[in-house]
């Protein structure tokens, strides 16, 4: 069972992460910012909570056509590796009793970790008890979203 973090340590253990990873790129499509942002307020781990709001501020917000194809995103399917061990199939989703048992959820621990990467980037990222450890992304999927299919407009598709 994991032991809690408590809101000193969670706040310098944020401040600390987010020092060593100011120049690595992180990108948040400007869709998503107000929703994590939310998620980040609401979520009850005081960890995930900060981390999240940290990746948040450091992240390149772009509009949703300009976010690269294979960034980690809301429910992007994703392989990953924690620690060394081996990767991981989930899809991150949102927080919901009735994800898929692959769903991660974006307001866990390593939800918020691999949100706003790409395949081949490796960050540290603390472990349930504070210890910063190796998180590598793999391989990243993303299925079309309207933007995808509309392309860019400036009207509503559902106009008359």
């Amino acid at each position: 069972m994991r032991s809690r973090i408590e809101l000193s340590d969670a706040e310098s253990l944020s401040g600390a992460w987010a020092a060593l990873h100011n120049d690595v790129e992180f990108t948040i499509s400007s869709n998503e910012v107000h929703y994590l942002t939310t998620m980040a307020l609401a979520v009850d781990d005081d960890l995930v909570s900060h981390l999240l709001l940290k990746k948040i501020r450091l992240a390149a917000t772009r509009e949703p056509i300009s976010v690269h194809a294979s960034t980690v995103r809301m429910n992007s399917f994703l392989e990953y590796a924690f620690d060394g061990g081996k990767e991981r199939f989930c899809q991150l989703v949102h927080p919901s009793p009735h994800a898929p048992s692959y769903g991660v959820s974006v307001a866990s621990l390593h939800g918020a970790g691999v949100l706003g990467l790409r395949p081949g980037q490796t960050i540290l990222w603390p472990d349930e008890n504070g210890t910063l450890c190796d998180l590598r992304i793999g391989h990243v999927e993303n299925c079309p979203g309207m933007s995808d299919w509309l392309g860019s407009r400036t009207e509503s598709p559902l106009s008359c």
